[in-house]
């Protein structure tokens, strides 16, 4: 059941919206991956931005320490949402 689920969400990518703010200005980006959760839309966030990333080892943790990370590269206020097709 696992096999068949990795399979299908390897080769099934959906696309989502993101939404944050950089020094207090609003961008937007879109990004198609598998599955989305908080700590990789605050990851993503600061890729777009150009400012870093948030830590593998800070992304997988608690996610309060992810948006205190974000929060040092300028980035806040992140939203994300599933694009309906």
């Amino acid at each position: 059941m696992l096999r068949a689920f990795r399979q299908a969400t390897m080769t099934h990518q959906l696309e989502f919206e993101i939404h944050y703010q950089f020094e207090g200005q609003p961008h937007a980006f879109l990004h198609q991956t598998p599955l989305m959760c908080q700590s990789d839309a605050l990851h993503c966030a600061t890729l777009h931005a150009g400012v870093g990333a948030v830590s593998g080892k800070i992304s997988g943790g608690p996610i309060r320490e992810a948006i205190l990370q974000a929060k040092g590269f300028g980035i806040t206020h992140v939203h994300w949402r599933r694009c309906m097709p």
